[in-house]
């Protein structure tokens, strides 16, 4: 085969190859226009995939000269675009294939296609009028000078990582890429919710590298979408938005003699907004143990790894009658389980000093606590209003208060006695009462008996027709109790007013009870 040839194959396999690149995104473009299409006519009634409306019309024509003619209908529209295009990247519905908290201006006409409209023709306009100065879309230029963070480098061999750095955080992304700040608003609420409400073993939790930070908060839930995993440039400028919001401390600096890292430090207590986190040598210190044993613990389950393959490779090679290989594995295999040893070791001891340290950190907070309480009580102590001499002031003056209030209510109830004593005369006027309560409730007796013997003595002689009627003795009762309910009301003459208000029909009722009793 000639060299042309060749290079005609490798440049065919190479249009190949973008060939299938190219099918590959228009797929994926699909594959998300549709999902988009899907999440709007839930969403949005304008968006309905059933019927278009005149709104929906509205929206897909080419408005931009409704901002001379109607200026109204011009930012209505504009007004309602940019609701549209934030709540879809917050759900991930428009976020660009590597990064969550990006827009990609220049795919946004096509991801808003539909069939029977086609693009929407002023989307350019809405980006501009969004991205505008205060607006929710910022070029990440900008974005880092408003929200600043330090990452210095400070090793003298650093400029492989500083290469990887920016390979992996790139100075400045494209100009159609523009970051959506109310999205990396709303996952930086939703990091700092779930960091303050998981439980937290000691104060040395607040503290993280980026690693950890990734692998506890790089996974957003989205009930649309599900899942959104974010990238580290995502994490990175959600980093930027806490180190200015809430206080989270960002710093780099090299864990071991090869690598390097950035901590992560939140504050200890979520309200403390004013009070930023400071990282200092001895969280720069812990970070190096917790990577030490991140790194030794990995190494062990390698080893664990290792040695059962060679365990099953001795196994097999015992299978095949192969003795000197299997004894080979074998040896292996020990060399393998004393290096596992030895590391579980090491580990054993890196994890008890870290435990130790967690220890002393929990202590030393206990010991700030304890000296707080204590200088605050003995502020209080040396007031000038508040001493022994005071005290006992205070004291006294309150038993003195007491007493006068002890004397004014025993007099008040002398007082009420003697009143009340007056009003009913007294003992003897008590006395008087009961005993004609007693007369009236032995002649009403003696009343009942003669009516019932006068109706037995009738029925006996059922010749004689002898008419009588029943004694109203409830008239006395009535007077009775007119006459004490008159003593409670302070009445003077009880007995001779109650009797002179009494109706002639009680008088008459009366007249003929005494008539009665009489006869």
């Amino acid at each position: 085969m000639s060299s042309v040839d060749t290079t005609l194959q490798s440049q065919n396999s190479h249009d190949n190859n973008n060939s299938v690149h190219v099918n590959t995104i228009n797929s994926t473009t699909t594959e998300r226009r549709q999902r988009l299409q899907h999440y709007l006519s839930l969403q949005y009634v304008d968006f309905d995939q059933a019927m278009t409306t005149d709104r929906l019309k509205s929206l897909y024509s080419d408005f931009s000269k409704l901002k001379l003619l109607n200026p109204y209908g011009y930012v209505a529209n504009i007004n309602y675009w940019k609701a549209v295009m934030l709540d879809c990247n917050l759900h991930g519905f428009l976020s660009t294939t590597e990064n969550s908290c990006f827009i990609d201006s220049n795919e946004l006409a096509e991801l808003f296609y539909r069939p029977k409209m086609g693009k929407p023709l002023s989307m350019d306009n809405v980006v501009e009028e969004i991205s505008k100065e205060e607006g929710p879309l910022l070029l990440q230029n900008d974005y880092e000078k408003r929200y600043p963070i330090k990452i210095t480098i400070t090793n003298r061999n650093e400029g492989w990582f500083q290469w990887l750095y920016h390979w992996m955080i790139p100075k400045e992304t494209p100009k159609h890429l523009y970051i959506v700040l109310p999205t990396v608003h709303e996952f930086s609420r939703k990091i700092i919710e779930r960091h303050y409400q998981t439980p937290l073993c000691s104060s040395l939790d607040h503290t993280l590298t980026f690693l950890e930070f990734k692998e506890k908060y790089g996974t957003m839930t989205s009930p649309e979408e599900g899942t959104i995993q974010l990238s580290d440039l995502d994490l990175i400028l959600i980093l930027r938005y806490l180190h200015a919001h809430h206080g989270v401390d960002v710093e780099e600096t090299q864990t071991t003699t090869l690598s390097r890292t950035i901590i992560i430090k939140f504050p200890t207590h979520r309200e403390a907004v004013k009070e930023s986190a400071k990282i200092v040598e001895n969280d720069k210190a812990i970070v190096k143990v917790k990577s030490m044993c991140a790194l030794l613990s990995r190494q062990v389950n390698e080893l664990q790894v290792k040695s059962e393959e060679l365990l099953n490779l001795s196994r097999e090679q015992l299978r095949n009658k192969h003795k000197s290989q299997a004894v080979y594995f074998l040896r292996k295999k020990q060399k393998v389980e004393r290096l596992l040893e030895k590391n579980l070791k090491v580990l054993e001891t890196m994890e008890t000093v870290l435990l130790r340290i967690e220890t002393a950190q929990n202590d030393l907070q206990i010991v700030h606590a304890f000296n707080l309480g204590a200088d605050t009580l003995r502020t209080l102590l040396h007031q000038k209003d508040f001493n022994v001499d005071t005290v006992q002031e205070t004291m006294d003056h309150l038993q003195d208060t007491l007493d006068e209030h002890k004397e004014v209510e025993d007099t008040l109830s002398l007082g009420n006695q003697a009143i009340h004593n007056e009003q009913i005369g007294g003992k003897e006027g008590q006395k008087e009462l009961e005993d004609e309560l007693n007369n009236l409730m032995m002649e009403d007796k003696a009343a009942q008996q003669k009516l019932k013997n006068q109706q037995q003595e009738h029925s006996s002689h059922p010749s004689h027709h002898f008419n009588s009627q029943p004694i109203e003795t409830e008239s006395e009762l009535l007077r009775l109790q007119t006459v004490l309910t008159s003593l409670n009301n302070t009445l003077t003459q009880p007995s001779v007013s109650a009797l002179e208000k009494r109706p002639s029909s009680m008088k008459n009722s009366n007249k003929k009870q005494e008539a009665l009793l009489s006869s």
